[in-house]
Formats: C-alpha cells, structure tokens, sequence
C-alpha cells in the first residue's frame, strides 16, 4: 500500500477495475464477437468480486446491481456460445449431416443472444455517475 491509507487503497482499485470493465464493455460494442464478450463477463466477475468483498468499507450497491445485471445480460450468449462450440468439437464427422439442423439453429440462437447482448451493453454504463 506505500503509505496509503486501507480506504484509499480500495477506491483506487475500484476504479481500476470499473476502468477495466467498461474498456471491455466499449470494446464488445465496437465489434461484438464472443472474445469481447467473455472479456467483459471476465472483468464484470472479477469486478463484482471486488465489489462484494469491499462492500462494508466502500459500499456502492447501485454499481453492484449494474455489475450483476450486465452478467445476466450476457448470460444467454455465452451459454450459447459455449454448447455450439462444444458440440461442434464432439460431433462424430459421420454424423454431421444429421446435426446440420441442430447446428444452425443453435448458431442463429448464439447470434441473436450475441446481438440482444451488444443491444443491452450499448445502454449499459460503469462510469462514475
């Protein structure tokens, strides 16, 4: 800490982390793409982690409820993009042709989760209010 105080310590790496986030939710909004969304839900778990465990020193419930309600937003495309990746990899190739249509539907399902996720993260914001 270096002569910081525990408080002040913990507000600046609040706002490391709110920093991080946000960079990642701009990122995913610029160019949607499973990549950027596992960085946000990556950021967004960490930092509600933070949030969590500072909370009886530097409580901030509102950007708590934002934190968790942008994991619930992207809950969708990654569960969806992490069954067709999975299924895509254990498929046996002679059965492929009779996984076609799973297949696609599965991928227009991620699609879409991906673009209600890049719809609702275009609304969603971590900056200091």
């Amino acid at each position: 800490m270096h002569g910081a105080t525990p408080v002040k310590w913990i507000r600046k790496r609040v706002a490391t982390e709110r920093r991080a986030l946000e960079r990642a939710r701009r990122r995913f909004v610029e160019q949607p793409n499973d990549k950027r969304l596992h960085a946000v839900r990556t950021k967004g778990r960490r930092f509600r982690s933070l949030l969590e465990d500072v909370e009886c020193v530097a409580p901030d419930r509102r950007l708590l409820k934002r934190v968790k309600r942008a994991a619930e937003i992207t809950n969708s495309a990654r569960n969806a993009a992490v069954l067709l990746a999975l299924l895509e990899t254990s498929i046996d190739p002679a059965e492929r042709s009779a996984a076609s249509e799973l297949l696609t539907a599965l991928r227009e399902r991620a699609a879409g989760a991906l673009k209600c996720a890049h719809r609702r993260l275009r609304r969603t914001s971590f900056q200091p209010h």
